[in-house]
Formats: structure tokens, C-alpha cells, sequence
């Protein structure tokens, strides 16, 4: 419930390999997380089921 962003991002390196990196950023300043070397398909899906859990969480507080 504290997740602010969840970004895909690909470099020019990432897209002529066909991969993604999946970042997550929270309250805390000190946390960031990166998730490198996903397909497109897979960093989607993760996002779109971390965007999903966070806003399941959040309604509780």
C-alpha cells in the first residue's frame, strides 16, 4: 500500500535485446527496486498485479 510508481522502462541496449526493466518506488526514500531483464509481457504483468495488490492494501488503511 505504500507503492508510489511502478515504471517499464527500456534503454536502446534493452530494446535491441527485447527486454524491459521493471522499477518500483514506495514512501521510503531509501527504497527503490529494479527488476532488469523482463519481456514486455512480463514486466506488464507485473505491474499491472503490483498496481493492483497496492490498491487492495490501500483501501484498508
Amino acid at each position: 500500500g505504500r507503492m508510489q510508481l511502478v515504471d517499464i522502462t527500456q534503454g536502446p541496449l534493452d530494446r535491441a535485446f527485447g527486454v524491459t526493466q521493471l522499477k518500483m518506488v514506495t514512501a521510503a526514500a531509501t527504497t527503490g527496486v529494479q527488476i532488469p531483464g523482463l519481456t514486455q509481457a512480463a514486466a506488464e504483468a507485473l505491474r499491472d498485479t503490483l498496481i493492483e495488490v497496492a490498491e487492495t492494501r490501500r483501501t484498508g488503511l
